[in-house]
């Protein structure tokens, strides 16, 4: 069950699946206008849930204004598993947008997920469910921001993800 630190009202200590799941979704509802996903291979129990696919839905119609960016490093289990937010990505493919890492981040086994400029999902290393979440990290999400519009830039499009149109 999260913890809330004893260092600030506004960071909670995740230690587990559960804590991921609500907090994932805490964070799309607080967030305004932009969502930024780096994960390696975008973890079906986060970000594959109804709950968590339904909410980001309504989050990316809910303004002309909202986006959301996603990178993966792996995509292979997503296009293998059918992942929902893939199937949402390709139904709404101006509003959320799907690369696949070329280049490494400075911290390998980390993932995150960002929101506005003070929202912060941060998982300490994707193969366990331990991390935090904090809503009024500016400086971190400042920084992550950074690094994920950097490696974005070296993105690449994964093809498997394209929907043909006939």
């Amino acid at each position: 069950m999260a913890e809330q630190s004893t260092a600030s009202e506004t960071l909670w200590l995740l230690n587990s699946l559960a804590d991921f799941q609500g907090y994932s979704l805490e964070l799309v509802k607080q967030t305004n206008r932009h969502i930024a996903i780096l994960s390696h291979q975008l973890d079906d129990l986060v970000y594959g849930t109804e709950d968590f696919v339904q909410a980001l839905s309504n989050f990316a119609r809910s303004s002309r204004h909202c986006d959301v960016r996603l990178l993966i490093k792996d995509t292979k289990p997503a296009i293998e598993s059918g992942h929902l937010l893939i199937r949402l990505a390709q139904r709404l493919p101006s509003k959320i947008l799907i690369r696949r890492m070329t280049q490494e981040p400075a911290n390998k086994a980390m993932g995150f997920m960002l929101g506005d400029t003070s929202k912060l999902l941060y998982k300490n290393d994707e193969s366990a469910y331990r991390g935090f979440y904090n809503q009024a990290a500016f400086p971190e999400v400042k920084q992550l921001q950074e690094e994920f519009n950097y490696l974005w830039h070296y993105a690449e499009a994964e093809p498997e993800f394209q929907r043909l149109h006939l």
